[in-house]
């Protein structure tokens, strides 16, 4: 075989780019257990569920401005005006909630900085660039093996599932976005124009549909992500393997080929190491300069 130190640079980066993904699929769906973004998503459906006693509070404000007459009557209508501008106020305080759980559902998408790598849209880049690398290297004499192929395999299932969880994290946020609408709805409502019990009604049943949801795809996400754990740390320790073998491959190489010079030279000057002496403007050979293998990389570890 040839081309050990352009094999092994190839796998190399394969393996850096599957293990960060390795990484960030687990991140992943740490976020998305109970203890995180499903813990969110409950606080903000109890916080909802607060606010449902609110709907007797506008509708008996409601009875009292409907019933009111003379001096009465003016105080009345002013009071609902009030209290529906109270739960409008504690309706867009849980869509800024919802914004938050938005957030961190987008971090697991892009990223918390422009420089993050260890989100899904860049460990499918990643996985891109891993692709190409495969493909160098399937067309590379005497490489294109079973290993390599089964190491293809992985990177494309690796991407299957980055781009579907990537796909399945929109998915969530836009459902989130519906409950968002709805409280935008009901914060810029004017009380003349809508039955304002009914409005607060209508307005919680949508925003707890939207988490409920939500909640829902986060979990089927969070299990599907669990469940296939295993296949994703054997892709990730098979990589290194195949990277930690070309890198040995490439060492075996350049001690071979570090002999083979010290043959030649001893070939061209017989005298021993220890009491040879340069040749004066005697420039150093072409085989000479073609033997001397790169210097040695460290190898990665999982």
């Amino acid at each position: 075989m040839a081309n050990e130190a352009e094999f092994a640079h190839y796998t190399d980066q394969i393996a850096r780019a599957v293990t960060e993904v390795h990484a960030t699929l687990r991140s992943v769906t740490y976020e998305l257990g109970d203890d995180q973004i499903g813990r969110m998503l409950e606080r903000r459906s109890e916080d909802l569920a607060m606010l449902r006693p609110g709907v007797e509070g506008l509708a008996a404000a409601e009875h009292r401005a409907q019933v009111a007459e003379g001096a009465a009557k003016a105080p009345a209508g002013e009071n609902l005006v009030r209290t529906f501008a109270t739960y409008q106020g504690d309706v867009e305080q849980q869509s800024a909630h919802l914004g938050r759980v938005q957030r961190q559902l987008g971090s697991l998408s892009t990223g918390m900085t422009p420089e993050d790598r260890h989100c899904l849209q860049a460990g499918s880049q990643a996985l891109e660039g891993a692709l190409r690398d495969l493909d160098r290297i399937e067309q590379m004499p005497d490489r294109s093996t079973d290993d390599v192929a089964k190491l293809r395999s992985g990177v494309e299932f690796l991407k299957t599932v980055v781009d579907d969880v990537d796909k399945r994290v929109e998915a969530m946020t836009a459902q989130l976005s519906d409950g968002r609408q709805a409280a935008y709805r009901f914060h810029t409502a004017v009380p003349a124009d809508v039955q304002p019990s009914a409005a607060l009604r209508q307005t919680i049943g949508r925003m707890d549909d939207s988490i409920a949801r939500t909640g829902e795809h986060v979990q089927r996400v969070h299990a599907a992500l669990a469940r296939s754990s295993e296949g994703f740390n054997a892709v990730a320790e098979f990589s290194v393997n195949v990277a930690n073998g070309a890198l040995a491959e490439k060492q075996q190489a350049d001690k071979e080929a570090a002999q083979l010079a010290d043959a030649v030279r001893a070939g061209v000057n017989p005298t021993a190491r220890a009491d040879q002496h340069p040749v004066a403007h005697q420039p150093e050979s072409s085989l000479s300069r073609r033997l001397d293998g790169p210097a040695q990389e460290g190898g990665l570890k999982l």
